[in-house]
């Protein structure tokens, strides 16, 4: 690290590396603000088709103005190194989201339906991304918008002179090639489609619809073999994959707007694309049983574990309630803590999150280590799924009175949208207080 000196930039630490570049978290100084700093290898900066590349993918997304499209805003050279520096967003990359537990289905479309507008904006603009994955979506913290990144070998259609690949040859990820890509084919923007497609059906399925240990059987795949059905509950979903996985990119939608239009059905079929505001559940006339604090009373015994099904809510207009059950004799008794509320953005997520933490410090006070058994049921707008799975895992590493808790009890979330009721089942700790590897559905 010490031996990296970019002029006006001080590095603070390495965010990642690949075969080409690495990236670090670093302060602009002119500005006072934190960015991404990419920064070629200097082995790679020798050779000048490469370093070409690296100055060309930068100057592709500077001049790619959209909100889903990471945002430049430096590019040069120092010291033998070259250089760019980006916006900075910390919230995930979509790899992550999907191995953390997989996205609600309303959150896979919301993902895709963004990333089909960047892509709808780069192919107006004469560019194909030609490596749409995961790994190259990020999430901005203040909205939890999904951010298209990582333009490197990004193809523009309106000038064949300054290309780095030439007609016969294949870049690009295997997983996410469409079949002209994989067979070294002319490619426009319905290419990067078939790479969302893929995508899409990860998101949902949490596993890529084609894989194979080599490349070459892989591509084959991609040519080749039928697209794989989706689980019965994901089945509506299906026929917009048909389109976006076809062979033929004439069988595609033949733009991202065409795709938007779609999706939109999908979303919000026959409605307007708005959440109706429901009554709001007032903790002053509720019954003192439905309440956990202050009285902290339990009901009557009950087993701990959970049942599998959806709780009856409100929807999104804010609410917060939790009960208390008991099981076992007099020497043998353990307490278990069902909450529940409702939050359309993360904010007040995050307000309803601090009202948990309290209540459970007082539940820990009171029933110490015969506190092992916490359901939380958080019904949250799709569009912040993702960053309220993140929160709640994260919790584990705090000081707080969750973390507490997520090391001596067994903890469940269903986590689930007023349009999709049955949402996501997780275990995130064992009977033990033991962090599950993966977050499973139960």
């Amino acid at each position: 690290m010490t031996q990296i000196q970019i002029p006006g930039y001080t590095l603070k630490r390495k965010l990642g590396q690949g075969g080409m570049a690495a990236v670090f978290l670093a302060t602009q100084e002119s500005f006072g603000r934190e960015v991404a700093l990419k920064i070629m290898m200097p082995a790679m900066a020798k050779e000048p088709e490469f370093a070409e590349r690296f100055l060309r993918e930068a100057r592709t997304m500077a001049s790619l103005s959209h909100p889903n499209i990471i945002v430049v805003h430096d590019v040069g050279s120092a010291n033998g190194l070259y250089f760019y520096a980006m916006a900075c967003h910390g919230a995930g990359d979509l790899t992550r989201r999907i191995r953390g537990g997989g996205l609600a289905p309303q959150e896979a479309l919301r993902v895709t339906r963004q990333i089909a507008d960047a892509l709808a904006h780069a192919h107006d603009a004469g560019y194909v991304h030609r490596d749409i994955k995961p790994d190259n979506v990020l999430f901005r913290e203040s909205d939890d918008a999904a951010i298209l990144t990582d333009f490197g070998i990004a193809k523009s259609l309106n000038n064949d002179l300054n290309q780095l690949t030439q007609a016969g040859s294949t870049v690009g990820t295997p997983k996410y090639m469409s079949p002209e890509q994989a067979r070294g084919q002319q490619l426009d923007g319905r290419s990067d489609l078939y790479s969302l497609g893929v995508m899409l059906y990860e998101m949902l399925a949490g596993h890529p619809p084609f894989m194979a240990e080599e490349a070459v059987t892989l591509a084959i795949k991609h040519c080749q073999d039928p697209v794989p059905r989706l689980p019965a509950s994901l089945a509506r979903f299906q026929p917009l994959l048909d389109r976006l996985l076809a062979k033929a990119p004439a069988q595609r939608p033949a733009s991202g707007r065409e795709l938007i239009t779609e999706l939109d059905n999908l979303l919000e079929p026959g409605r307007p694309p708005v959440f109706q505001a429901r009554p709001v559940v007032d903790r002053t006339s509720a019954s003192a049983d439905t309440l956990l604090m202050p009285a902290l009373q339990p009901t009557a015994p009950a087993a701990t574990q959970s049942t599998g099904t959806r709780p009856q809510r409100a929807p999104y207009a804010a609410f917060y309630q939790s009960t208390e059950t008991m099981s076992g004799g007099l020497l043998s008794r353990r307490y278990a803590v069902e909450a529940t509320f409702s939050c359309e953005d993360f904010e007040e997520f995050k307000a309803q999150l601090q009202k948990l933490q309290d209540e459970l410090g007082d539940w820990l006070k009171k029933r110490g280590k015969k506190a092992r058994h916490l359901t939380l049921a958080i019904q949250a707008h799709p569009w912040i799924q993702g960053r309220v799975l993140e929160a709640i895992k994260r919790a584990r590493g705090e000081n707080s009175a969750l973390s507490a808790v997520l090391n001596q009890a067994e903890v469940r979330l269903h986590l689930y949208a007023d349009d999709d009721p049955e949402g996501q089942h997780l275990i995130l700790a064992d009977k033990d207080g033991q962090p599950v590897p993966v977050a499973t559905s139960t």
